[in-house]
């Protein structure tokens, strides 16, 4: 980063301690202000209890937006986490010629896994993200599958790969040991959306080939928690559930796992997947059991840091577990490799520095998007 500029960042999802979108949000803004950058949050605000219902996120959403249009003219560029309701901000910028670039997690599927009952007003939904990709100064997209797509859709090459990474001091072997964990368990932590693979996870601690006296312990929220409080209601000397936890404290958690899962299942969303808790344990040193596909199983396999499986496939979920935990030389190699690798590759300082090379690049560009 080699000049001082002042960007507003807009996301109108809300950017919550415990969620995976804090870390991915927060570590990029402070790293870009750690070199010298004025970076406005524009973010919901919902009170304590939750976001309220669809009406009120809409109000929300616009009075955010309303914020920045008032202050539009102070800044070099507006970065976006992709969001259909953006389409305001992003016409308001290309009629004033302010560069825009976005950040694009998933395609358009994402929205009405999230929110069935919106499926029917799709062809409305798709054409206001699809406008805005068309109209941006670039994209940062986190895996290559989701940058081929966004090409197709946006109609240009404008569309970098940039993934997700960690936070190598936060996520670190030596994070100190939460209280009251059992003395040797696995891990999942994140959010409990559809496309996670829980299922098949909460189906491999209940086969034979699950290693003996290895707890799973789950750490985060979401549309899936029943699931998990169902299993520990019914095996709870197999399943444990710690609740959302701060940023910070969930290193403490995983750092001391044997195993830690990515187990993401979702054929619409196929190659289309950087999720955060695969840099975050490899930061921490633990091999990690992985669902093959893309955007997951290249940096596995690169690396050599735990075992892929077919997405779904609980019977090779508890057999790779059991593989790692039976092999201690080697699953300590896989966590050292891990950890080397995400400090020279994937920290959150080296994503954040290429994603400012992309704004840099559209701010010296100057190209009419309109």
């Amino acid at each position: 980063m080699s000049r001082s500029l002042h960007i507003a960042y807009l996301s109108l999802q809300a950017v919550v301690d415990g969620q995976d979108t804090w870390a991915a949000v927060t570590e990029v803004i402070g790293a870009w202000e750690a070199a010298g950058w004025t970076v406005d949050r524009y973010f919901p605000q919902y009170p304590a209890s939750g976001a309220p219902g669809g009406f009120g996120r809409l109000a929300e959403m616009r009075r955010v937006q309303e914020r920045l249009a008032a202050r539009m003219g102070e800044y070099d560029a507006i970065y976006v986490r992709a969001h259909q309701m953006a389409l305001p901000t992003a016409r308001r910028a290309a009629a004033r010629g302010i560069p825009v670039v976005h950040e694009c997690n998933g395609p358009y599927e994402d929205l009405f896994i999230a929110y069935p009952r919106l499926r029917p007003a799709r062809p409305v939904f798709d054409a206001m993200q699809r406008w805005q990709y068309r109209h941006a100064a670039a994209i940062v997209s986190v895996a290559d599958g989701l940058t081929e797509w966004l090409k197709r859709e946006a109609g240009h090459d404008r569309v970098l790969t940039i993934g997700n990474g960690a936070n190598v001091d936060v996520f670190t072997p030596q994070a100190p040991r939460r209280a009251g964990l059992p003395e040797h368990f696995a891990v999942f932590f994140g959010q409990f959306p559809a496309w996670q693979g829980i299922p098949s996870l909460l189906e491999a601690v209940r086969l034979p080939e699950w290693p003996r006296g290895l707890p799973l312990v789950f750490v985060g929220d979401g549309a899936l928690r029943p699931a998990v409080e169902s299993a520990v209601a019914e095996l709870p000397d197999r399943v444990v559930y710690l609740g959302r936890l701060p940023y910070e404290q969930v290193a403490g958690v995983v750092a001391h796992a044997a195993v830690s899962f990515v187990p993401m299942v979702a054929p619409e969303r196929e190659m289309l997947f950087s999720p955060l808790k695969l840099y975050e344990s490899m930061a921490c040193g633990v091999p990690v059991v992985a669902s093959d596909v893309a955007g997951i199983s290249e940096v596995v396999s690169d690396v050599r840091c735990g075992i892929l499986f077919g997405a779904g496939d609980a019977s090779a979920i508890a057999a790779a577990t059991a593989r790692i935990v039976g092999d201690p030389d080697e699953a300590r190699e896989m966590g050292r490799r891990a950890r080397e690798a995400v400090v020279a590759r994937f920290s959150w300082q080296a994503r954040a520095a290429e994603r400012a090379r992309v704004i840099e690049d559209a701010i010296d560009t100057g190209r009419d998007v309109r």
